[in-house]
């Protein structure tokens, strides 16, 4: 047995685990605007990136990993903001809306969908520096930054609960569409590809940083600058990115 495996795959059962609590969470009533499930969340998230480079260093890539790696990330990154997103729908007083409570599902659906193809391309050997689709853990940060904004936005204005629930039905519809259509995303890394590419990277930066002060400003606090960079991010990536990605 190589033990060197144990290391990339415990960290892939770490983001596993941690979608998994989020989940518990939410079903069972709990307070998900509480730090600590966002922080779970997020070290899941952490252990995603972690494990894919665990795995490289030591020379222990392998097909199996692959397929795990997407199993955890469709808890993390499909179920969690699924159950999240119900929760947010029932406790604004709409749980009896058919329409609203299909969305959830369609997150669920969607992450499935785009984890697949991931998976396929992989073992074709496919690599062009670009995301086929929106990546499935943009949806995943995307709602852990809603928990952290839902719990800031309870003692804020009803301006600020407004434009929250409208970000929230935003990402809802969204993050579905983006995951399964046909269309390069470009990531954060990979620089010096594409000229346009670059520049819109450090725009973002930049973007980032000043979403991150105007929402500081506004409400007082930046929790809800991680969803919108997040959207920021995934606007840009889908208008920028180039769509001959063959060379």
């Amino acid at each position: 047995m190589n033990f060197k495996r144990l290391i990339p795959n415990a960290l892939t059962m770490g983001n596993l685990l941690g979608g998994a609590y989020v989940c518990w969470e939410a079903a069972s009533g709990a307070d998900i605007t509480d730090g600590r499930i966002a922080a779970v969340w997020l070290a899941a998230m952490f252990f995603d990136v972690l494990d894919g480079w665990a795995a490289r260093k030591l020379g222990v890539e392998g097909p199996m990993g692959v397929q795990l790696d997407s199993l955890a990330d469709l808890v993390t990154s499909g179920l969690a903001p699924a159950f999240v997103s119900y929760r947010l729908i029932c406790e604004s007083g709409a749980c009896d809306s058919l329409m609203l409570n299909t969305l959830p599902a369609l997150l669920v659906v969607a992450a499935a969908y785009r984890l697949a193809r991931y998976n396929v391309s992989t073992m074709k050997g496919a690599s062009t520096g670009f995301f086929e689709g929106l990546p499935a853990p943009a949806a995943g940060l995307f709602w852990m930054g809603m928990t952290l904004w839902w719990g800031a936005a309870s003692t804020g204005s009803d301006y600020q609960i407004r434009v929250m629930l409208i970000v929230a039905s935003v990402g809802m519809v969204m993050f579905p569409l983006l995951m399964v259509i046909n269309r390069p995303f470009f990531g954060l890394k990979t620089w010096g590809k594409d000229k346009t590419v670059d520049a819109v990277r450090m725009g973002l930066g930049v973007g980032f940083i000043a979403v991150a002060v105007g929402t500081w400003i506004a409400w007082g606090n930046a929790y809800a600058a991680v969803s919108l960079c997040v959207l920021l991010y995934s606007s840009l990536a889908l208008i920028f990115a180039p769509k001959d990605i063959t060379s």
